[in-house]
């Protein structure tokens, strides 16, 4: 199997799981609510954590097939102030 086919392959399956997590996202819109149906929610959300985990995981094999390299997330503080570096790169001088 060449390895565009592979890729290809892999952005069929990212597509379809996407469709499927949205899919279960809009079940309101037809009136199946988790107030109405508990047990069958729970299943879907189950099933969508589970589409959700495989997304990560195929988008994964499909940047690591591409050659692109995976980088960590770098953990960030969102109330943390600004760096002065960051500060006085922004301020023009008079």
């Amino acid at each position: 199997m060449s390895l565009d086919s592979k890729i290809e392959r892999l952005n069929k399956r990212y597509r379809g799981l996407a469709r499927v997590t949205s899919s279960i996202n809009d079940l309101y819109i037809y009136g199946i609510y988790e107030s109405n149906f508990p047990k069958l929610m729970e299943t879907l959300n189950k099933a969508k954590d589970a589409a959700k985990d495989e997304i990560k995981a195929t988008k994964d094999e499909i940047e690591y097939s591409a050659g692109y390299t995976i980088a960590a997330e770098k953990p960030t503080d969102p109330l943390a102030p600004p760096s002065l570096g960051e500060v006085y790169a922004n301020v023009e001088d008079e």
